[in-house]
């Protein structure tokens, strides 16, 4: 397992510690019902967390993990040492709405964002992509403008922490998605150099008490919102954040923003002229908000617009008939009675209707 970053940052990485080599050992050791001690030392904070609480996040999280035992050398140092507050650019609606929140509205400047972020913490497999590591460096390349059309100075991480995933199932035979436990990790990573860290959240406070007890495959969306903040230490606090929004108010936080109508990027897909695709499911629950809004034009140098207006209708009977099984297309849903924004007719089955039998008579 490593972290990299650039040799001129290099003394952002924390040496004297192991506290971003814990959590994800911790989810693979519960895995494979192995007992797991650290060559070195961690926060005693973060241990203490782990001592009573992580572990038990995990397994209710998913059975097919078990308590273990976790030992380690020694403690660190509590003398604090980062200045920085960060956050996470990706240019996804999540990612924005945290910057324009604790960069554009924070007055307080402990807790204003001075530095942005970018890891690559995560696999991506959809064969539409591109391969790792180029979509990290082409993504990379974009969410600098944007860092740069903020005057944010941003860093670059790579770590092999997501390959550390990639064979773990659950019982039902699908693969868990630990990226928030790597992404967390970088952090820790760099705690030299961070103090305070603002985590992108996927719920809302009240989808996480509806929806995150179906969300056995993904840990972020099962418990973000009590997890992140039991992932600490004496010199570095992380805060999940965006649980206070819907993704539908994410999108009405940012409308107005001209560094997201110039920027934002939600998709996992680059396409050959540096626009979102407008059709997969990222880019379908961010055009519907913005067409409630009737904010579709501010955005038509990111999206293409008229793309999206081939298969708007058809996502939009999607939302109508996954109303209150699916998270993302319900708030959609209520965001548009919210605006009186029309919804096409979702047209109900035919009912069959029993005929009463007709006597025939047969004339001689």
């Amino acid at each position: 397992m490593y972290f990299e970053i650039a040799d001129e940052n290099a003394d952002m990485l924390a040496d004297d510690s192991y506290d971003a080599f814990v959590l994800v050992p911790l989810f693979v050791a519960m895995y494979h019902k192995q007992d797991l001690h650290i060559c070195g030392n961690i926060s005693r904070k973060l241990y203490q967390n782990i001592k009573w609480y992580i572990p038990r996040i995990f397994c209710d999280f998913s059975k097919a993990l078990t308590l273990i035992n976790l030992t380690v050398d020694g403690f660190t140092s509590t003398k604090p040492k980062g200045t920085l507050t960060g956050a996470s650019l990706s240019c996804g609606v999540d990612s924005f709405s945290t910057i324009y929140d604790h960069f554009i509205r924070e007055d307080d400047p402990n807790y204003r964002i001075n530095a942005l972020f970018h890891f690559n913490h995560e696999m991506r497999t959809h064969k539409k992509i591109l391969d790792n590591q180029d979509f990290f460096d082409k993504s990379f390349e974009g969410n600098r403008l944007a860092a740069d059309s903020m005057n944010l100075p941003m860093y670059s991480l790579e770590t092999n922490l997501y390959a550390f995933n990639t064979k773990m199932k659950d019982l039902r035979g699908k693969y868990f998605s630990i990226a928030h436990l790597s992404l967390s990790s970088c952090v820790l990573s760099l705690s030299n150099a961070i103090c305070r860290y603002y985590m992108p959240a996927t719920f809302d406070y009240q989808q996480a008490k509806v929806f995150n007890k179906f969300a056995h495959k993904d840990i972020a969306e099962f418990s973000e919102s009590y997890l992140i903040p039991l992932i600490q230490t004496e010199n570095l606090e992380l805060i999940p954040d965006g649980c206070q929004y819907r993704r539908t108010d994410k999108v009405k936080n940012i409308v107005n923003w001209e560094i997201s109508q110039k920027y934002l990027h939600p998709c996992n897909t680059y396409t050959s002229n540096g626009l979102n695709c407008s059709v997969c499911p990222k880019c379908l629950r961010t055009l519907l908000p913005l067409e409630i809004l009737g904010k579709l034009d501010n955005f038509s140098g990111v999206f293409d617009i008229e793309k999206y207006k081939t298969i708007s209708d058809k996502y939009k009977l999607r939302c109508l008939k996954n109303y209150g099984k699916e998270p993302f297309e319900t708030e959609s849903v209520d965001f548009a009675k919210e605006n009186n924004f029309p919804m096409p007719a979702l047209n109900k089955p035919a009912t069959a209707v029993k005929k009463k039998p007709v006597a025939v008579v047969k004339k001689k």
